[in-house]
Parts: structure tokens; sequence; C-alpha cells
């Protein structure tokens, strides 16, 4: 008989089978299933009881006499089996005790506690320590921690004020052993926050957090912690997205070192604007994978320290699974997606090299113990078609493949610690890689789009050769790739711009090099019109300036230009104030000849002149009421500059009546 490898959930039973083998090899009643991490014991949940077997279900440890339930978990060390059934009220109208804590093998309760939320989503709800010395479970406002030296028969209270969600570290030894991360959501206007405590029972029963992050715009948060406990990932999250970008909500990406002496290395990660598709630490816990953006969404690689390390680039993917050793990394998209699944080999360095890809459209991926084979499952009610399972290489080829008429989960059967090996690439398979075969290229060739068909030709172009350059055009556009963002590895010291004044000005080119900022064009105009002497060149700062025009313009009449040189031989300045309508028109006017390559438009020109001209008409009512009293030189110059005006007006074609 073949050792079985698979698990399967039916409507009826719950199924074994070996890939590559369609015939069950075992059957055992029962709606739901939960394995141990180490393929020692396997939990076959029932309508009436909950029964734990070993780990090829042929032989029963225990059973548990308690019905409804439909939620389990198991302890780090497989010594504790947590069930949670419906919530309900006692006999005298309390909350009742629906979630409970079992010893194993015997199967014994050690402590019950009512919980008022049960869902997927907040399981698991009481959370241990890596060495099972420990548990804790969230109420309002307090985490109480159960130990096991008096049986877990009494807890002490950790007081986190608002705390809606809480995980240990899993480390089973070292300072990371006694982390707790915590999560505080947004109330009263102040931010949301996580935060990072020691639960090791310092007598401190409000402590503060060693680490702490806030963020805004949050209800809710996973927390996501590394093996060793170094570090914990926390996938903020909110129903509602203020930007109007995403029905889904939306989420963002913090990071949080345990250690209080890396305090300030607590981030946002920096990700491509959009929804958190999935995020995975390495079995190792040496990096973990980020897909996130609307699609194309891009993949990133960070090390255990959040920098980044390498650049998967973008494409149609949501979905990121590590094999057990850390050392293989399949990147899919899956659900409303077209299934493309992409290999790759993670080098010790972090740079990822692709090893094949392979389309199949499914709803959820496992990788085998061995880290060598890829599950991938299509189940209900996901979908209630094609239901079924197919089993990959780690670079893409098919294996086996099993349909059925319902399936609500397929699983691989964990293995003992030490039955297998890490193990790279077979040597034959880099061989073909390295030679570009079809052997070794095939799978990857899979994920490309089958070729559409040619495009629609107008009848005219049949049978001629603009058939053949029509149907040759392909569309350059997409929206599942993006071809300018190209994989690669991330430059541990990225090239920052020079540094700067804070508050100062870019300069541009040099004189001569080219056009100069807005800003440095401005106040060369400005200053220029308050020069005695326009015939002279000077610099502002590293530019340098042409001669300050004449009055009037390039196309100024020769009266205009004498009268200028008049007001300069004088030493006359106008001194009209800045930000008034003259001074507005006057720079204009030195703007335009400054700048002006050839003749200026002769209907911009009359305006300019016609506007000079009613300034005129204004001084001299002016004048006139004041009976010609204290006249300045300035408004002399004006006056007298009248005729010129006109005549100027009048070479355009256009007469003063």
């Amino acid at each position: 008989m073949s050792t079985p490898n698979l698990i399967a959930r039916h409507p009826e039973d719950i199924a074994f089978y070996s890939h590559g083998i369609s015939d069950k090899l075992l059957s055992i009643p029962g709606h739901n299933f939960l394995a141990s991490s180490d393929g020692s014991l396997l939990v076959i949940i029932t309508a009436t009881a909950v029964d734990v077997y070993d780990g090829h279900g042929t032989t029963k440890i225990t059973s548990i006499p308690e019905p409804s339930v439909i939620l389990t978990s198991l302890s780090p060390n497989k010594g504790y089996l947590v069930t949670c059934t419906k919530p309900k009220k006692d006999e005298q109208g309390q909350p009742g005790t629906n979630l409970k804590v079992w010893s194993l093998p015997d199967g014994t309760a050690v402590q019950a506690v009512p919980q008022k939320q049960v869902s997927k989503d907040h399981w698991p709800a009481i959370h241990w320590a890596g060495d099972d010395s420990a548990f804790a479970h969230c109420v309002t406002n307090t985490a109480h921690i159960y130990g096991k030296e008096d049986g877990f028969s009494s807890y002490r209270k950790l007081m986190i004020k608002g705390v809606t969600g809480l995980s240990l570290s899993p480390a089973a030894s070292g300072p990371a052993l006694t982390k707790l991360a915590a999560f505080i959501p947004e109330s009263k206007g102040a931010p949301a926050s996580a935060g990072v405590y020691d639960w090791s029972g310092s007598g401190h029963s409000e402590p503060q957090p060693v680490v702490r992050k806030s963020f805004f715009r949050t209800q809710g948060a996973q927390m996501l912690w590394n093996k060793t406990g170094s570090a914990v990932l926390v996938l903020a999250f909110t129903d509602f997205d203020v930007t109007n970008q995403s029905y889904y909500g939306e989420q963002k990406l913090h990071y949080l070192p345990s250690d209080p002496a890396k305090s300030d290395k607590a981030c946002t990660v920096d990700l491509k604007e959009g929804p958190v598709h999935d995020v995975q630490w390495s079995a190792t816990g040496d990096y973990f994978a980020v897909v996130a953006g609307f699609i194309p969404s891009k993949v990133m690689l960070y090390d255990a320290n959040c920098k980044p390390v390498y650049d998967f680039g973008s494409g149609p993917y949501n979905t990121i699974r590590w094999n057990p050793f850390g050392r293989f990394l399949a990147v899919a998209g899956f659900g409303n997606l077209p299934g493309d699944i992409i290999f790759y080999d993670k080098k010790a360095s972090g740079t990822c090299k692709q090893m094949g890809a392979v389309r199949c459209p499914a709803v959820t991926a496992e990788w085998s113990p061995d880290g060598r084979h890829l599950l991938t499952a299509t189940t209900a009610p996901r979908l209630r078609v094609d239901n079924g399972y197919k089993v990959f290489t780690y670079y893409g080829q098919q294996v086996s493949t099993q349909s059925f008429p319902t399936l609500y989960e397929a699983a691989w059967l964990p293995a003992p610690p030490g039955t297998f090996q890490d193990r790279p690439q077979s040597p034959s398979r880099l061989t073909a890689s390295a030679s570009g075969s079809s052997a070794g290229q095939g799978p990857a060739t899979a994920a490309v789009p089958a070729p559409r068909a040619a495009g629609y030709v107008p009848p005219h172009l049949r049978g001629t050769g603009g058939a053949a350059a029509a149907a040759a055009v392909k569309p350059q556009f997409s929206l599942a790739f993006d071809s300018s963002d190209k994989p690669g590895r991330v430059s541990s010291r990225p090239q920052s711009a020079k540094p700067q004044v804070p508050g100062a000005e870019f300069v541009g080119k040099p004189a001569g090099g080219g056009n100069s900022s807005g800003g440095a064009a401005k106040g060369r105009v400005k200053k220029a019109d308050d020069r005695s002497n326009p015939t002279t060149t000077g610099t502002v700062g590293a530019f340098s300036y042409p001669p300050a025009p004449c009055r009037g313009g390039a196309n100024a009449s020769p009266a205009a230009k004498e009268e200028s040189d008049d007001r300069t031989a004088a030493g006359e300045k106008q001194a009209v104030p800045e930000g008034s309508a003259e001074s507005a028109i006057d720079v204009t006017a030195d703007a335009g000849g400054a700048s002006a390559a050839g003749p200026e438009e002769p209907a911009k020109r009359i305006r300019a002149l016609q506007k000079k001209l009613r300034q005129v008409t204004d001084l001299k009512e002016k004048l006139q009421k004041e009976g010609g009293k204290n006249i300045t030189p300035e408004q002399q110059v004006k006056l007298s500059g009248e005729a010129a005006l006109v005549s100027e007006l009048a070479a355009l074609g256009v007469s003063q009546q």
C-alpha cells in the first residue's frame, strides 16, 4: 500500500491520497480537519466530538466530547488543543464558556473562557508562547496571561488600553520568547498604533511598549512574526478607502523589530500604491516577500531588517508561497487573475533566479514538505466547477492531477522534522536551464498567453501586402504587465541627490548654457528696470544678463529711444511703486523687449501703446485738478513722450481722436 501524502476535505468525509494515485487510500467521517506542523497528530472534527488521530489517521488517540466545534488550533509543541463553538448564554443568562483549552493526549479541559467574537479573521483567539509555557487571551483593554506553572488555572493582567488584537512571539528561547505584539485601533481622534511588549512578569501591570509605531486610517491589523521572533510585520487595514481608489478598503504594511535597541528601525514599508495582496515570511525568518499595488502589482523581497533586496518586477500576481526551507519561492495570481505561477530560486545573496513558470488557474497553493513540489487546488465554494488538485515540480512541470465533484480543501500531510533535507536544484535541471534547451525553458513559456486570432482586415486590404502589415501589428499596451518595470537586485546604497541648503532655489545652467529658472528671469527683469545705465552688462549670482532694453521694446520709435537716452544721460530713474499698474506695464514691455527674438506682434504692441496713452491722459487730468503744482521730473518725462506714442500708433495704422 502506498503511503498517503495528501489529505482532502469532501462534503461527506476526510480522504487520504497519494499524488499520482486516483483512489482513496483512507477515509474518515468528518467535516473538517487540522494537522500538526510535525505530522504527529491529526484532528478530525465531527458534529458530536473532536477526534485526535496519529499523523496518518490510522489510530485514534483520544476523543473530546465537544459538539458543534467550528474552529480549532494546536499549541506549538502539540501539547494542547483549543476549540471554539458559537457564542451562547448559560442558564443564568451570562455568556457561556465557548472557548476551551484541552490537554493532550488525555483530552482533559484545563481552561474555559467566553469569546464573543468568533470568526476566521480573528482566529486563533488563544496565542501561545513558543515553548507552550504560557498563552494569552485578549479581553477589553487587557491581555490575560496564563502560565503553565499552575496548570493555566489563573492569569496575570497586562493592561494595554484599547487593545483589540495581540500575538505572542513564536521564538522557543532567548529574549524574543517573552515578546508580545499588540494592536490598538483609532479612538477619539488618536491614531492607531502597534507595539511590542515584554510579558515576562517584571511586576508592571501597565507595561510600556519597547517598540511602537503609530498610523492613521486603520480599523484592524494582522500581526505576522518571523520564526526567530526578531521582527513582526503589522498588516493594517480599513474597510473604507478615503481616496476612493478601491472598493475593498485600504491596507498598509508596517515593520517593527522586537529589540528595543533597534526601535528606530520601525517603519512603514514603502510599497507600490494600492492594496497589499499578500505578505509572507520565509521559513527561516531571514526574508519576507510582499506583493502589493494595483494590477500589475509589484513583488519585492526584503531582508529581516526591512531593507529591499530584490525586485521581481510587476505582473498579474496576488499570492506568494515559500517552500519549507526558504529556498524556493512561488509567485502566483489566483482568483480573478489568469493563474500564472512563476518559480524562483533565492540565492544566499538574496538574488532570485527564475526556474520556470506555468499557467494554472486555482484557488490555493501549498508547497510539499520536501520543498520540491507545489500543490494547487480549485475548491468550493469559491468555484463550484472543475474542482480538484494538481501537483507541479519546483520548476513548473505537472506530475499529477485529480478531479472531484466537490472539493472543499486539499493539503499536504506534514512530515516530521528531519525527514527531508534542503536541496538545491538538481544538476541536470541546472544544465538544461543553462543550455536553454526546451526541457529547461518549456515550463516558462507556458505562462505566456496563447496567440490571439488575427485582427480584422478591411476588405480593400485583403489579399494585398496591407493585410500582412495589419496582421503584423501587435498591441503594445497591457493591463497585466508593465514592460518598463524590469526585475533585478536592489542596490544596497542607492545614489541620493546632492545635499542642498533647505529653502535654497535650484540654480540652473550658467550663462550661455541654456535657459535659467523662472525666478531668476523675473529677478533679472526687475533689476534691469532699476539700473541707471541700461547699456551695462552685469551678473546676478552665477548668471549674466543682457543690457537693459530701451523703453518701448525692440520696435520703439527713434523719438522714444532718443527720449530714453536723454533720461539716462541726465541720471534719471523712474521710481514706480512695485506692484502698481505702471510698474506692471513697464516690466511687461521690458520683458518683451529683452526676450523677443523678432518683431513684436502688432496687436499686442498697439494695446501696450494705448494703455500708456491712457496713463498720460489720466496724469493730465490729475495735474489739471491740482493746478499743475508739484509736478515731478518723472511725470514731465511721461508727458513729453505723448507725441512719440501717438506717432508710433499712427505708424501702426491707429489714429487717435
